[in-house]
């Protein structure tokens, strides 16, 4: 890439995010997706050392052949020590092995009813989280309503969502996030819920936010990290593997919706050429 002048790096990109499909195509038509003119394809292939685009795709079905017979698609390319990319990998497994442990250390039964009241789709769900956390919270209402009906991300819960708080009735359920440092809103928002009759989950992590008093159900998950910063990464993992077996538990029902929910998605996306 640090060879490549600005047009030739918007190409590699372009081939790169829809690799080797975008090669396989026109000239033209990866010229469109970079959002450059179809000569800076050709000048692109002869910064490669590659003589011509034709000559290009040549050597991508050659890869696609080799892959397909073994070996290459095999192959793990190693970072060169003390780079950057090698410490970022190096602290990807640790974020990962951090990860594996504090799930595995959050008790069974925790994850038993969290499943349970995340698979009742007659109880409406709510989702909250806090200020960096918010992220998280978007991410599981996206991926939940999916499969299931009733899900509710509340952003502002005291502002322009205070309704859905106003409105919560003993069958429902709120699923908050909450992280150090913990937020007073978060904790209150607990408190009015629980007061409601709803069934409180609370994300949070292993030190325990205050709002765990009036939880029903806690998973502590670690934030730390090889860095100043706390880290999402555990907690990432962990709502997408809750998704798994909610999903399985709503069986036919959830694959129903799921297909209802990407046929009607499907109109907006972008439909791309086949390779040729």
């Amino acid at each position: 890439m640090d060879a490549l002048s600005p047009s030739e790096r918007r190409v590699a990109r372009a081939l790169l995010a829809d690799y080797p499909s975008a090669g396989l195509r026109t000239a033209s038509s990866l010229a469109k997706d970079a959002g450059v003119s179809a000569p800076s394809v050709v000048r692109f292939t002869a910064a490669l050392g590659i003589d011509g685009f034709s000559a290009l795709q040549a050597a991508l079905r050659e890869e696609l052949s080799l892959r397909s017979q073994g070996p290459l698609g095999r192959v793990q390319w190693q970072p060169e020590d003390g780079s950057n990319a090698e410490m970022l990998a190096r602290r990807a497994v640790q974020l990962a092995e951090d990860a594996a442990a504090s799930i595995a250390s959050i008790p069974p039964s925790e994850i038993d009813a969290t499943i349970d009241l995340l698979s009742d789709a007659s109880r409406r769900l709510f989702l909250t989280g806090g200020r960096f956390s918010a992220a998280l919270a978007q991410h599981l209402a996206l991926t939940l309503e999916q499969i299931r009906p009733r899900v509710r991300l509340v952003a502002d819960p005291f502002g322009l969502d205070m309704v859905r708080i106003v409105d919560l009735r003993p069958r429902d359920v709120y699923l908050l996030i909450d992280f150090h440092r913990y937020q007073r809103s978060t904790v209150e928002l607990a408190r009015q819920a629980k007061r409601r009759g709803a069934s409180v989950i609370l994300i949070t992590d292993q030190k325990l936010s205050p709002a765990a008093a009036d939880a029903d159900v806690v998973l502590p998950i670690s934030v730390s990290a090889p860095s100043p910063f706390y880290s999402l990464a555990a907690s990432i993992m962990l709502v997408d593997l809750l998704v798994v077996p909610v999903f399985h538990r709503l069986g036919a029902k959830g694959e129903e919706r799921m297909g209802r929910w990407d046929a009607f998605r499907s109109r907006e996306l972008l439909q791309t050429e086949p390779p040729v």
